[in-house]
Order: structure tokens, then C-alpha cells, then sequence
């Protein structure tokens, strides 16, 4: 019944997000941001807590860290706590769940803080995690952020090897559905909708949306589903910045330079 009533409730407030496909998004109740802050941050403060969507019976989680050593998570009301990190860089959370005649899967990238890993992400989004799978083509810095008005590639892999010809849908939480078609190497390029409301001047003061990815693949006589889902930020050249005023500074700030040097060249000459 419990289980229920906290599907009821979350999916009611994404109503109608993501068309039944399973996917990640963080737990933004008190308990989550708690655990956080007591198991040291968990990099852009992100909850330590993370929910289930669209899940009706049983699914596996798993947390695959920086190394690729893996660690299990047990689901509680459809959510997962996530651990201490023990290591700095790139982590993925991963969600399967599999059916006769369905095979479902949910990854969504996480930046947690702890000693430095210095291991590449590269070999994280290479690392097989599900038959049908959307990688980050490549997963931005670990100090950079998807950001609205920006380009960005992502591959469909398909039991190792890119799925050409596929559709994938862009949804967001104020946006609707966008489909992509993958070239001939699975690759799809797209640019985050700038649909940010009651933005206020200043990175912080904003909160990170999110956008969620879906494929599906049929295979034989067997369906499969695979999300990405990860937080997007405002853009600052969309309110309060401007990329042209910023050029224009650096311009008028190097002709200032040129004309005081050439000013006191010109005076030491004739001193």
C-alpha cells in the first residue's frame, strides 16, 4: 500500500513524463538533502536520495563507480539511498528491470565529490550497462553542467555497438516531446530548450531542471527501453550575460592596452 500511494504521488506530479519509461530523478524530500550533507556532499548539491519513475514491480539497482567496481542498492518505495562516496568523479546510477517480453533500463550520471579517482569518465560511459543504452558522446567535466542553448552529442549503443536509424525523444519538464533520428554511427546531436521560468540573475539563484532521453529498440520478439536523465541549468548568455558585450570589453580593454604602451613607449623615447 505504501509502495502505491508514493507511486500515486510522484507520478502525479510529473504527469505524463516520460510515457511509462523507467527513469532517475532526485528525491528532493528533507531525508535526501539530510543525507547529503552527512555523507559530505554529494557534488552540486544533489540528494542523496534518488526515485523510480514509471516502476511497477520488481528492478535491480546498482551503483557503478569511478573504477567500475559496482555496489548494489536496495529500493525502498521505489527509491534508493546512495553511500558515502569513497571517491571523487563520475558515477552511474543504473536501474534494470526485465520481463519476458520487455527489458527495461535507466542510467543517469552523478558528479560526487571525494578523494580525486583520476580516472577518465570515458571509460564509465563505455562500460556496458544495458542491452540499449544513451551515452554521453562525450559526458561533460566534472566542473562543467548541461546547460539550455547548448549543443550536445549523445550515442545509442545496442548490445556494444551503435544503433543507427533510431529514434530518441528529448522531453523535459516544461517541454514537450522532441524526436531525434541517430546518423549512421548512432550519434544525435541536440540543443537544450531554453525553457527556464521566473529566472533571477545569478547562477545560484536558480534551480536545474531536467531532461530525460528515451530509445526503444525491438529485437526478435523481445521490446526494449532505455533513459538518460540528468539536470540542466539556466544559461547565463540567455539573461544576464552577454557573449557579444564580452567580446566587445576584451576588444576596447586590448586597443586601451595598445594605445597606454604605445603612449609610454613614446614618452620614455623622448625623455
Amino acid at each position: 500500500m505504501k509502495t502505491l500511494l508514493f507511486t500515486l504521488l510522484v507520478s502525479t506530479a510529473v504527469w505524463g513524463y516520460g510515457d511509462n519509461a523507467l527513469y532517475w530523478v532526485p528525491h528532493q524530500c528533507d531525508e535526501g538533502k539530510k543525507a547529503a550533507s552527512a555523507h559530505g556532499g554529494h557534488g552540486r548539491g544533489e540528494s542523496a536520495m534518488f526515485a523510480a519513475m514509471n516502476l511497477e514491480g520488481n528492478a535491480s539497482a546498482r551503483l557503478v563507480l569511478p573504477d567500475l567496481s559496482v555496489k548494489k542498492l536496495e529500493m525502498n518505495l521505489n527509491t534508493v539511498m546512495l553511500p558515502k562516496p569513497p571517491m571523487g568523479g563520475y558515477y552511474a546510477l543504473v536501474l534494470n528491470r526485465q520481463t519476458p517480453e520487455r527489458i527495461e533500463s535507466a542510467v543517469r550520471y552523478l558528479s560526487l565529490h571525494g578523494r580525486p579517482a583520476k580516472v577518465s569518465p570515458t571509460r564509465l560511459t563505455a562500460l556496458l550497462k544495458s542491452a540499449l543504452e544513451i551515452v554521453p558522446n562525450p559526458l561533460h567535466r566534472e566542473h562543467d553542467r548541461y546547460t539550455a542553448s547548448k549543443k550536445y552529442r549523445f550515442t545509442v549503443m545496442f548490445q556494444g555497438k551503435p544503433l543507427p536509424d533510431t529514434s530518441v525523444s528529448l522531453e523535459t519538464r516544461r517541454s514537450g516531446s522532441t524526436s531525434y533520428r541517430s546518423d549512421a554511427k548512432g550519434n544525435i546531436t541536440l540543443t537544450l530548450p531554453n525553457d527556464f521560468e521566473n529566472v533571477r540573475v545569478g547562477r545560484t539563484e536558480n534551480r536545474p531542471s531536467e531532461f530525460l532521453l528515451t530509445v526503444r529498440n525491438r529485437s526478435g520478439s523481445t521490446d526494449y527501453v532505455s533513459t538518460l536523465s540528468m539536470p540542466y541549468y539556466v544559461n547565463p548568455n540567455d539573461y544576464w550575460q552577454s557573449q557579444e558585450l564580452g567580446a566587445g570589453a576584451i576588444l576596447i580593454g586590448f586597443l586601451g592596452g595598445m594605445l597606454l604602451y604605445r603612449r609610454t613607449k613614446k614618452e620614455v623615447t623622448h625623455g
